[in-house]
């Protein structure tokens, strides 16, 4: 069932692009410097980079990094710097100085443990909160990180196995974190050892004593919570892919607020068997109540109204993955190089473009302010 907002909360202003989808480059649709976005990707030689550009499609930076990419964790307080984990069950982040074009630092995870392509800067920008596996004891961890030296200060159990994407509330004080759930060793990366036993949930972290203050249970314990994000009101909004037979179906979005249980948002079965058991990013939009969360494996992003917890509408596009927000709406990326952004009140894309060669990784970040 697909609901339609009777009222839009904010309007977007690329008219001048609309109707256009179909073109390889669009021009921009501001008179302003266009917002810049950054994101890992591979190129079809199998060389992995990090690279900064616009919705346009114009590439202003980009740095070689010795393996494929996952997520970037940007620093607000040196706007140059962002953190690129490599995939799991990678052992290595980079530390990379978007204007001079080069890695500062790598950083290998300590012996007996490997990081999950995710990790955030405190807000006072002192801190790196990485997730990393203790594989030896099968044991999550969130390993806080001095910001410049990105040595180990101390480090707290996660509250589950597999912890995967955390995030902020909005007190700065308080992480959440998707415990995936899925027990992994680097002897066999890719391999799920424990998915009959796996026990995933959501937990809240006081950040500066590691207390575990609250957790949260999926209704069946082979929904793997991989990525969320959290709105201005503390509601999250999680992204999960389910690691049981293929013939189940279970919703794969759920909310979380305060004290309150996790709700499967509200969406057709045949919705949810159309995402095959697989989501990917997450990324809202405070100002219209809207969360988009990306389904590669179907081929379309959906969009869900916050207030009601319900689908709003999809919007196909290959193999999309990567979603972040930009000023005119969801801006999305793919592994085919595709960049497009969607106004879900439109049902459109307002621009759309690819870079031949690109093959754009499961992340994109926003930046704060454009670079070049």
């Amino acid at each position: 069932m697909v609901i339609k907002m009777t009222q839009l909360a904010r309007r977007r202003f690329c008219q001048s692009v609309l109707g256009l989808a179909g073109l390889s480059i669009l021009p921009s649709c501001s008179l302003q410097r266009e917002q810049q976005f950054v994101s890992a990707y591979s190129n079809t030689d199998g060389q992995h980079f990090v690279a900064v550009f616009n919705q346009s499609g114009e590439v202003f930076s980009e740095v070689e990094i010795p393996l494929r990419g996952h997520d970037i964790a940007i620093s607000h307080k040196e706007p140059f710097r962002v953190i690129a984990f490599s995939r799991r069950p990678g052992a290595y982040l980079y530390d990379i100085d978007l204007n001079k074009g080069v890695i500062k630092q790598t950083i290998k995870a300590n012996d007996g443990r490997h990081f999950f392509g995710h990790g955030v800067f405190s807000p006072d920008g002192q801190y790196l909160f990485t997730t990393e596996n203790d594989y030896h004891n099968q044991q999550g961890k969130v390993v806080v990180r001095d910001a410049q030296s990105l040595a180990v200060i101390k480090e707290f159990n996660s509250g589950g196995v597999g912890p995967h994407q955390l995030a902020w509330l909005n007190d700065g004080k308080t992480l959440v974190i998707a415990n995936g759930g899925i027990a992994t060793h680097p002897d066999t990366p890719r391999e799920k050892l424990n998915v009959l036993t796996m026990a995933p949930n959501l937990t809240y972290l006081q950040s500066e004593s590691g207390t575990i203050l609250q957790q949260f249970y999926p209704p069946h314990h082979q929904l793997s919570i991989r990525h969320l994000a959290v709105d201005r009101r503390n509601k999250v909004i999680i992204a999960m892919q389910y690691q049981g037979p293929k013939s189940d179906l279970h919703p794969l979005v759920y909310s979380q607020q305060g004290d309150g249980p996790m709700v499967a948002c509200t969406a057709s079965d045949l919705l949810w068997q159309q995402m095959h058991q697989y989501t990917a990013s997450v990324c809202i939009d405070d100002a219209v109540n809207v969360a988009a969360v990306s389904c590669p494996r179907s081929g379309f992003v959906s969009f869900w109204d916050l207030r009601t917890d319900r689908l709003i509408d999809t919007f196909q596009i290959r193999d999309c993955a990567g979603v972040t927000l930009s000023k005119d709406g969801f801006l999305l990326s793919n592994g085919k190089g595709e960049i497009a952004c969607i106004d879900p009140f439109l049902e459109t894309a307002s621009s759309k473009m690819q870079l031949t060669g690109y093959k754009w990784d499961n992340h994109m970040q926003s930046l704060k302010e454009s670079l070049f």
